[in-house]
């Protein structure tokens, strides 16, 4: 009963979740992407997030779109491919320049019921010996969020594209050098969160990930291997307490520098917990959810680094009266 309602909360909170501001082309100018992903960078997060935003959009609205970036952009030779899976209903938007490509996953669709299974197949699942070689990196984890990612894989030859606009953007690079960061807001976010190790195994040079509202994707069996090959390049930024970061804890973690975003709208590095909170505040839910929130959080001028830093603590969004606990020992 308790997975039931959680199934269907899932898909009520994931309504329109996307935001629906106008893209702003100053915050995906390319000369603000700051390339070094050790360290938080609020103009990264916003062209990150602005991707997320972007890839929940139709081919035709993205390549309009793009058409404005290369004209106000053109020393960059932007290019892109947007891969649609019908099956799943998985979508990819490869954003490439000269100098770096990134891969934004689009996240939950409140119309697609396809969308509502992948989120509710939470059962944790592993490799077996019958994946092919492109698949046999894939981290264990949630089994909606892995057949999404693997019809993208097997059926839109994902591999095969980055690896055709990488060479057409800078044919000079292996795939061992040129750089590709991912990005996603929900359901995208954890489709990025599996990919990353994916696109190591394979010999990719994986710089980096920014994450919205990330849902819990990766087997907690290797949780730490995650954080150690990934943790101090990956965030994960959670709007107070949306409820879809922590939904089907069947063994699943995250595991980036965690970022809250408070009640108040400032953000803080703080330790990742479950922590309980009242039936009244899942009322807030498809606000918290929603990506544009999470956007006008970073935007505000005391959300730079060196203010984060200065006022983070462990909990220091929630308050004095919170019940931690791990969101790998907790009892289903």
């Amino acid at each position: 009963m308790k997975r039931t309602l959680v199934i269907l909360f899932l898909c009520i909170v994931h309504f329109k979740s996307f935001s629906q501001n106008k893209y702003m082309d100053s915050e995906l100018d390319p000369n603000r992407l700051n390339i070094n992903f050790r360290v938080y960078d609020p103009n990264t997060a916003l062209f990150m997030g602005q991707l997320s935003d972007l890839v929940y959009e139709d081919s035709l609205l993205i390549d309009n779109y793009m058409q404005i970036l290369r004209k106000r952009y053109p020393d960059w030779e932007i290019s892109y491919k947007f891969l649609n899976n019908k099956k799943s209903d998985a979508q990819a938007l490869l954003f490439c320049t000269k100098n770096f490509m990134i891969i934004a996953f689009r996240g939950t669709e409140p119309n697609i019921v396809a969308d509502w299974i992948t989120d509710a197949s939470f059962w944790n699942y592993e490799n077996n010996p019958s994946l092919d070689n492109a698949l046999s990196g894939m981290p264990a984890g949630h089994g909606g969020f892995r057949r999404s990612l693997i019809n993208l894989i097997q059926e839109e030859d994902l591999f095969s594209e980055i690896d055709l606009l990488s060479q057409k953007m800078h044919p000079e690079l292996k795939r061992s050098q040129f750089p590709i960061y991912t990005t996603g807001h929900s359901l995208g976010a954890a489709l990025s969160q599996l990919f990353m190790e994916c696109l190591r195994f394979e010999g990719y040079n994986f710089k980096g990930a920014y994450h919205f509202a990330p849902p819990l994707a990766v087997s907690c069996s290797l949780r730490e291997q995650m954080k150690f090959n990934f943790g101090s390049i990956v965030y994960d930024i959670v709007n107070y307490k949306d409820y879809v970061p922590r939904a089907g804890r069947n063994g699943v973690a995250h595991f980036g520098q965690f970022l809250r975003i408070c009640d108040d709208g400032e953000i803080h590095f703080e330790k990742e917990a479950y922590v309980k909170f009242s039936i009244a505040e899942y009322t807030k839910a498809l606000k918290y959810h929603k990506l544009t929130n999470h956007l006008a959080a970073i935007r505000r001028d005391d959300n730079k680094l060196q203010e984060i830093k200065s006022r983070s603590s462990d909990f220091s969004c929630m308050g004095d009266e919170i019940i931690e606990k791990d969101p790998c020992k907790i009892e289903n």
